[in-house]
């Protein structure tokens, strides 16, 4: 089926705008929240998202604190 074309341009927009409100320190930002855009009905919808307890990145007790690893599978040769 693909992608319409305007789309990515419109969330492209919509990402903009977040990072304006977050460096300018206004308005209600997604953070914490779900955005879906139904491009057929031109209709945005959002849904809260929860912090998991037991998430190794975000959690009580996280397991992943860095960037390190093995990531020479990623780098050119």
């Amino acid at each position: 089926m693909g992608v319409l074309g305007v789309v990515p341009g419109q969330i492209g927009l919509v990402q903009a705008a977040e990072v304006f409100k977050l460096i300018l320190g206004v308005g209600k930002t997604l953070m914490g929240r779900f955005l879906v855009y139904d491009c057929l009905s031109a209709d945005f919808r959002t849904f809260t998202v929860n912090k998991d307890p037991a998430c190794p990145l975000c959690g009580k007790n996280p397991t992943i604190t860095d960037l390190s690893g093995d990531y020479s599978g990623l780098r050119p040769q």
